[in-house]
């Protein structure tokens, strides 16, 4: 008989033990950006036992470099420094709560430990309501902390991550489309991040799932499956479903469905050139994940001075965009705060 299924007095404690030792996070979602996050978000957000916080944090190293410098901010004086240096973060551009943000209640919910694991659950579980022992899993969709993974288990030794992959070339597409940004400068991040976190998350499974962007979706069944097997949670139909449109650009933009056909756009999208430049890029990167090049022999270089030229010409191009959208003093304060709190 299974412990759900226990009779009386006895079975009510058993099933209130299992509850209270069940695993409530945190759940971690990277990746890096235009792969499938907010996608995957959609559909996790669809299971009852998970909240998902509404926007991108980023502010996890800030966190950590925060106390080197200042010490754990366990006062409450101190705490309320913490907090405003925290709120000068874009997370809080995004935050829609009908409610102010009230740092006492955050402290509150850190429930005594004021170190950097402590102060982002206090955050987590204050923002998401999500009381200790209610079974709830706390989550944060976070692509940037694909950098970050060593950082997440340093202080949540707990902690699973999701970590999605998107074939390089629709990578690049989709982020010149999105931003502007340069295919060259997408294509070597990602080679060298994705490839890092790879080698991080496969040396780990027990904290760290892979997840393919084309095989979710073209079989969202059998990849929500897997993703609830390493959570441990129960699947429904409802997770291969989304309640509403998750994307603001790119092809899926607006779209309340999941778009199956979403991958190898860059074959008509880009030029033999454009492909072969990306494939060099992220030549062993492809290769170590399996992502068959079709244009390009052997991995390229990209050297620092053309790193530090690209990365100049697309932050120009971002706050331009953000310049047009909200004016320059908003556009630069955003970019600024992003550089500041991602680390």
């Amino acid at each position: 008989m299974a412990l759900d299924q226990q009779p009386g007095e006895w079975g009510d404690r058993v099933n209130d033990a299992v509850t209270a030792t069940q695993w409530e996070g945190p759940l971690f979602v990277i990746g890096m950006p235009r792969s499938g996050t907010k996608l995957l978000r959609g559909l996790l957000s669809k299971h009852a036992r998970i909240r998902i916080l509404v926007a991108e944090t980023d502010f996890l190293p800030f966190f950590e470099q925060w106390i080197e410098r200042n010490g754990s901010p366990s006062a409450p004086e101190a705490f309320e420094r913490f907090a405003a240096a925290v709120q000068a973060g874009n997370y809080f551009n995004f935050r829609r709560k009908a409610t102010p943000f009230r740092w006492q209640e955050w402290r509150v919910a850190c429930n005594g430990h004021f170190d950097v694991g402590g102060l982002f659950e206090g955050f987590a579980r204050y923002e998401l309501d999500a009381e200790r022992g209610s079974g709830v899993i706390w989550a944060d969709k976070s692509p940037a902390y694909i950098r970050h993974i060593p950082l997440i288990l340093r202080h949540f030794p707990n902690a699973r991550i999701l970590h999605i992959v998107r074939d390089v070339r629709d990578h690049c597409v989709s982020m010149h489309k999105a931003w502007g940004k340069d295919l060259r400068r997408s294509a070597w991040r990602w080679g060298r991040d994705v490839l890092t976190a790879h080698r991080q998350c496969t040396s780990m499974p027990e904290h760290c799932l892979e997840v393919r962007f084309e095989e979710l979706l073209q079989d969202p069944e059998l990849q929500m499956r897997r993703i609830c097997l390493f959570l441990d949670l129960e699947f429904s139909a409802d997770l291969t479903v989304l309640a509403q449109s998750v994307e603001g650009r790119g092809d899926a933009a607006g779209r309340t469905d999941i778009v199956r056909d979403n991958f190898s756009k860059f074959e008509s999208r880009l030029t033999s050139k454009e492909i072969a430049g990306i494939e060099s890029l992220a030549w062993n990167t492809m290769q170590a994940l399996g992502y068959k090049p079709v244009r390009a022999t052997q991995q390229t270089q990209l050297s620092p001075m053309m790193q530090h030229l690209l990365k100049l010409k697309d932050a120009a191009h971002l706050v331009g965009a953000g310049i047009n959208r909200k004016g320059i003093a908003a556009a630069i304060r955003f970019h600024s705060a992003h550089r500041r709190m991602a680390g």
